[in-house]
């Protein structure tokens, strides 16, 4: 069984996030724009869909939406595993 970590600290999802060669985004459905969910992009995606955010637009919407990132506990060279973004489990 693997470990999973999950967490909120902005320094260290970016140092995972950068260690997978990931980098933050979100993705607009064509006809909700008011409904973009956050993502991170492992492949390099162009689509137009998918919009690369800068670090700090990306951490704003993290925590205004109570989000924390779950990740498994593998080495790097593993790649990133099932990872996702959930709900804080304590939001107040």
């Amino acid at each position: 069984m693997t470990c999973r970590h999950v967490t909120t600290d902005h320094n260290e999802i970016r140092l995972w996030i950068q260690t997978h060669h990931g980098a933050p985004g979100r993705i607009t459905p064509p006809a909700r724009a008011d409904d973009a969910q956050l993502c991170i992009d492992f492949l390099g995606l162009s689509t137009p869909s998918l919009e690369h955010l800068g670090w700090q637009d990306w951490f704003t919407a993290f925590d205004a939406q109570l989000l924390a990132l779950s990740y498994p506990d593998t080495a790097p060279s593993a790649g990133p595993g099932r990872w996702e973004l959930v709900h804080r489990p304590h939001a107040r």
